[in-house]
Formats: C-alpha cells, sequence, structure tokens
C-alpha cells in the first residue's frame, strides 16, 4: 500500500488520504482546510490528485474538516460511490447544503474582502452538493462492503459525534491479509451520551488523529460538577451563561449535559436557549437516532416528549429570536454557534455579555491558535467583534473536556487495545505540539517508528 497525506498534517484541518492498493485507488475524506473558500488561491481549491482516478471515497463522520470538500471534488470530475454511515449520510446533506449557502453570502460580498479581484465564485455550487448526495451510499457499523475489487470496509462506531466512524479496511497484498485503520476523530470514554469507541484489533497499518494528543482532559464525573457550580452561579447572581459551540456534536451534548443536570443532579431547572437554525436541523436528526446514544442517556431522554428538548430547551430559529435573548433577564443558558467564536450569532451574545462580571462564558471545546475564543479561553483582557474593542470581564470556565475528542489516556487506552502489533502507524489531525507528545504514547503499540507526515508526503507500507 502507498499512502499520501493531502491534509491535516501537523494542523487539525483538511483531512483528506488517498490509499494506492495496487491499482485501486481510494480516498478517506475530504475535509475543508482553515483558508478561505471563494478565494482563488485558497489552498481548498487544490487538490494533488485527479479526482477522476479514484475508484472510491470513505466518509469517516460529517464534521466540515472531514467533508467540506466532498463536493468540489465531484465538481472536479469525481463521479463514483462516496461511502458514509447512514446518520453520517443524513448530516453530510444538511452541512453541505448550509455550506454552499454561506458561500454565496461570501461571494456576494466578496468585493468588500477582496476588491482587487475582478471575479469571484464559489467553491462549489448548490448543484454540486446534491450530486455528492446522490453519490452517498449508506453503511451500517460492523457491516463489511466491498469499495473496491478485494477491498472490504467495515465502520466502527468511533464515539465521537452521532454517525462517526473508525475506517477498517481488509485486503490482501503479497499473498497475505493486511488490515488498515483509521481512527477518524475518536470519542472519549464514559461520557454518557455515546457509546465507548468500539476497539480495532490486529492493525497492521494505523492512521490517528492526535487532537489532545498531548493532554489530559477532567473526567466526565468531574465537569459535571464544575458545569452544576456554573449554573447555580447564574441562578445565583440571575445573570447569563453563553456557551459557544459548534452546530453539530458540541450543541447537542451540551443540550443533555444540561439535562442530565436538571433531572439528576438536583440543579433548579432555568431556561435553555439554542441559538442556531442550523443546530435545530441537525438535532431533528439526532433524534432519528434513539439507538445511537446509551442506555443511561436513553433512560433519561425517553422521559422527554423529544431527544434533546424539554419544556426548559428553546431553539431559536429567527433573528428576532436571537435577539430578545439580548434583552432579557438571567438566569438563562445561550448555546450559540460557532464553536471557536469566528463566526455566526454567538459574536452577537457575547458582545452583550463580556462586560458584566456577573455573566460566564464556558468553553467546551478545542479553539484552534488565532480564533477569537482562543482568546478568551486565554484569559485575554480585551477583545475585539465587529470593528469594536470591549472589555472582558464575565467570568470565563474553560471545560474543554466535554470536547469529543479523545485526549492521551484515551488514546493510550484504545491503542493498547488493538493488540500492540501495529507494523505502521502515522499521526495527523492535531497541532504539531499534539502530535509530538502522542509519539512515545504510540510508539510501545508500533513495530517501526510512528510518523507525523508533512502534507503531500507518501509512504510504501
Amino acid at each position: 500500500m502507498r499512502i499520501t497525506f493531502h491534509g491535516a498534517t501537523r494542523q487539525v484541518t483538511g483531512t483528506a488520504h488517498l490509499l494506492e492498493i495496487g491499482s485501486r485507488r481510494i480516498l478517506i475524506d475530504c475535509g475543508l482546510f482553515d483558508s478561505e473558500r471563494i478565494h482563488p488561491e485558497s489552498p481548498n481549491r487544490q487538490l494533488a490528485f485527479d479526482p477522476r482516478e479514484l475508484d472510491a471515497v470513505i466518509v469517516s463522520h460529517a464534521h466540515n474538516d472531514h467533508i467540506g470538500r466532498l463536493p468540489y471534488l465531484v465538481r472536479s470530475g469525481y463521479n463514483g460511490p462516496v461511502y458514509a454511515t447512514p446518520a453520517t449520510a443524513d448530516i453530510t446533506a444538511v452541512m453541505l447544503r448550509d455550506s454552499a449557502r454561506i458561500q454565496r453570502e461570501e461571494v456576494r460580498n466578496a468585493h468588500i474582502k477582496y476588491p482587487h479581484l475582478e471575479t469571484v465564485e464559489p467553491l462549489y455550487e448548490q448543484a454540486d452538493v446534491e450530486w455528492l448526495i446522490e453519490r452517498l451510499q449508506r453503511v451500517p457499523y460492523e457491516t463489511p462492503v466491498e469499495v473496491a475489487p478485494g477491498v472490504v470496509l467495515t465502520y466502527h462506531d468511533a464515539g465521537h459525534i452521532l454517525g462517526s466512524a473508525i475506517v477498517r479496511l481488509d485486503y490482501q497484498e503479497g499473498g497475505r491479509h493486511r488490515r488498515f485503520v483509521f481512527t477518524g476523530d475518536l470519542g472519549r470514554r464514559a461520557t454518557h451520551l455515546l457509546p465507548d469507541p468500539a476497539i480495532v484489533r490486529d492493525v497492521n497499518i494505523l492512521v490517528t488523529e492526535s487532537t489532545y494528543g498531548g493532554k489530559e482532559l477532567e473526567p466526565y464525573d468531574r465537569l459535571i460538577k464544575q458545569l452544576h457550580a456554573i449554573i447555580a452561579r447564574a441562578i445565583r447572581l440571575e445573570s447569563k451563561v453563553v456557551i459557544p459551540a459548534f452546530s453539530l456534536g458540541r450543541t447537542q451534548r451540551m443540550v443533555y449535559c444540561l439535562q442530565e443536570l436538571f433531572a439528576q443532579h438536583k440543579v433548579r431547572p432555568i431556561p435553555v436557549y439554542v441559538d442556531s437554525p442550523l443546530a435545530l436541523r441537525l438535532t431533528d436528526i439526532h433524534r432519528e437516532y434513539p439507538d445511537a446514544y446509551t442506555p443511561q442517556a436513553r433512560s433519561l431522554m425517553d422521559k422527554d416528549p423529544m431527544y434533546f428538548g424539554s419544556r426548559f430547551v428553546e431553539f431559536c430559529a429567527s433573528w428576532d429570536e436571537s435577539r430578545r435573548l439580548n434583552y432579557m433577564n438571567g438566569p438563562m443558558v445561550i448555546i450559540a454557534s460557532s464553536g471557536m467564536c469566528e463566526a455566526g450569532r454567538i459574536r452577537h451574545h457575547l458582545r452583550h455579555v463580556v462586560a458584566d462580571p456577573d455573566n460566564a462564558i464556558v468553553i467546551v471545546s478545542y479553539q484552534a491558535e488565532g480564533t477569537l475564543g482562543r482568546q478568551i479561553s486565554e484569559g485575554v483582557e480585551r477583545i475585539q467583534m465587529f470593528d469594536q474593542w470591549y472589555d472582558l470581564n464575565a467570568a470565563v470556565y474553560v471545560l474543554d473536556g466535554f470536547s469529543g475528542h479523545a485526549d492521551s489516556n484515551d488514546l493510550a487506552w484504545w491503542y493498547e487495545q488493538t493488540g500492540g502489533n501495529i507494523e505502521s502507524a502515522f499521526i495527523v489531525h492535531g497541532d504539531p505540539e499534539a502530535m509530538d507528545a502522542l509519539v512515545p504514547v504510540l510508539q510501545p503499540f508500533v513495530q517501526s517508528p510512528v510518523h507525523t507526515p508533512e502534507l503531500h508526503q507518501s509512504f510504501e507500507v
């Protein structure tokens, strides 16, 4: 096998891994880089391979850093199947249609940001998204399917978000059976909502994520206690708690955690507002997959009229519904996107709460370097939004243990369960520091030196 890494190399975006097994060419994920989409020189527009030569595309899960360039792949000539779990297929359709809509808005306003460009085009159009959706082939967990001659795909539950999968490929090469495994984004253990990541044994070649490869996160029980204290403070001060959260995965997890607090930890229920039309559509999909959740989560959510909803939870679809939250008194919780505070409705809520020390901002996910969310989590004194500066007086709590990504302990546990006879291993999807910190964690389970590949670097394994 020859594997080439066309993204997520010493960074956390742009996942795209090309496998060549004899004459068969299989791409795993095709995600967006953290870069402009509409600029002609964006790395999102640069494919270092010919999409027309691919035999199959395999999707691990539906976050944009793993699926965001799939319509561009179709637009560039790919005409084959795209494999995904059923939930991932449903979510992909919602995410990519929303992405195409946002790009249309970016193009309309491009003359402001790029006055020197005569013409600006979106990375892909709505029609490309629909063509991509037509190519989606749904593969349930633990169901082997041949995706290319002699190459069999099996999905295993990764426990990261709804539908997320560990990708396992079995094939014959050189007269012997071989097994390639890509962890995708691996989830944490014992988080109550989703099952622990599935174990895959007898791995020959491993590609693993490393988002929190150098960090130990708080266990779930301690996180719930900390969230309890934050909500109790808001009740006492009659203030607001603002939680920046990604519309997919983190929003649903935080709604569940608050439901758990109200139902099982004797916390007085307060209004919870989810301010994201995208999160509303995605939560509807989450309600269609009740078997995806742990028995503990099922027993709690079965008591409500609908999953991820109760009389205390309200979704804000319109801008008017969003604006009125800024003029309502607490106590209340506002969950809004984007998760790194770079865009979306969260910035409007932040500018109304940052100056008041009674209010709280709760960071519950990974914050990339250079983002507003990273600045807030690091405790800067002032932040800039909408070309204005604001004093950051609100209390800031960093509970990144609520992340859907495994920490170093979770990753070490998973590697050990493989059986420890891995022939070759590669670390991707992490900042350089996290990747380098994970090397000694993974190395004891690998026969050859662990690699941290560079962009477009290839390996024969």
